[in-house]
């Protein structure tokens, strides 16, 4: 017989045990995903990992019990900013958001019903103080996981992936002028940017185009133009800026990763008549040459899943995923019609 689960907030002495637990699925994380920090095999750098989430208190956990052992925990956190925030771009505000440390279910146990019975203990108390789009981060290739969450009504939204920073052969490259921007190449960064907004807006992604950004992603970038530790990449053809890859340290790279000798790729862009004609090979490969002679080993970057274009294109480039984010978007009517 089956031990029933009970399921009850997470408190900080359960710290210990959601590190342990969390180690052991990195462990198995990394019999199949590259690119993943090998010292999160152990429980005490796991735990320094997941800590923040225990004394962040706009982070909510629960703890799920089977025969008196820890079966699984879960954290979310509520994403609580703006919405003239730069942030707004890949969060939505008043959100929830359950990060790829921030959850483990404990080997033998049937990670759906941990999942569910976690995810329904948290999700009562968000969709009551209005917080009807739920997050989380898992990692790729975890069919168990992914069934989890998938029941749950989650669906893909974002996928981050790593590749080494070794040469990018040459095969449809286009021939390019690679400049390094400077803070007076704003307005062209922006262009760019915002270039790479209006496709996203496009079908089948559906990302909207949040001008209320506008403001804080300019200064946002003029300040890393000016900063000069990190370049920004603007590929010229015929004096016509096409293309445009942007770096930052540690950026977006999922904390899984490790991040000592990774850079994160912020924005990859090709301009609408450009796309297909080889700009974005030229640049990576001006880029991953950068990197590696940087002394950097890896580089990571986030593209969206149904992107018809950039998922193939960084997938055919040697990305591997290292985490999927899943979302749910609950309906709002639930706060009324009951």
């Amino acid at each position: 017989m089956v031990a029933s689960l009970t399921v009850r907030p997470a408190r900080a002495g359960d710290l210990d045990a959601a590190a342990s637990l969390f180690a052991a699925r990195h462990r198995h994380d990394r019999t199949r995903i590259p690119h993943l920090e090998p010292r999160l095999e152990e429980p005490a750098a796991a735990r320094e990992l997941i800590r923040p989430l225990f004394e962040n208190p706009r982070a909510h956990g629960a703890v799920a019990e089977s025969g008196g052992s820890v079966a699984g925990f879960l954290f979310g956190e509520e994403m609580l900013f703006a919405p003239s925030d730069m942030a707004s771009l890949f969060i939505p505000p008043h959100s929830i958001s359950m990060p790829i440390e921030g959850h483990a279910v404990a080997e033998r146990q049937d990670a759906t019903d941990v999942y569910r019975a976690l995810y329904g203990f948290l999700a009562s108390r968000w969709v009551a103080n209005g917080f009807f789009i739920h997050r989380c981060a898992i990692p790729p290739g975890d069919d168990q996981v992914q069934e989890a969450w998938v029941s749950l009504g989650f669906g893909r939204y974002l996928t981050a992936a790593t590749r080494p920073t070794s040469p990018v052969e040459r095969q449809n490259v286009a021939a390019i002028e690679v400049q390094r921007a400077s803070p007076e190449d704003i307005d062209v960064v922006a262009e760019l940017a915002e270039c790479l907004g209006r496709w996203h807006w496009q079908a089948p992604m559906f990302w909207p185009v949040l001008h209320a950004t506008d403001a804080a992603t300019r200064e946002f970038n003029l300040g890393q133009l000016r900063s000069g530790d990190l370049p920004f990449f603007v590929g010229y053809q015929d004096g016509t800026p096409t293309g445009m890859q942007t770096f930052l340290r540690p950026g977006f790279t999922p904390p899984v990763v490790a991040r000592d000798g990774d850079v994160y790729l912020f924005e990859g862009v090709v301009s609408d008549g450009a796309r297909g004609g080889g700009v974005g090979s030229a640049l990576l490969r001006h880029s991953m040459d950068w990197a590696r002679n940087a002394g950097y080993e890896s580089c990571t970057l986030h593209f969206a899943p149904g992107n018809p274009s950039g998922a193939p294109f960084w997938l055919g480039h040697g990305f591997v995923p290292v985490e999927h984010t899943m979302e749910r978007r609950v309906d709002e009517r639930v706060a009324w019609a009951r």
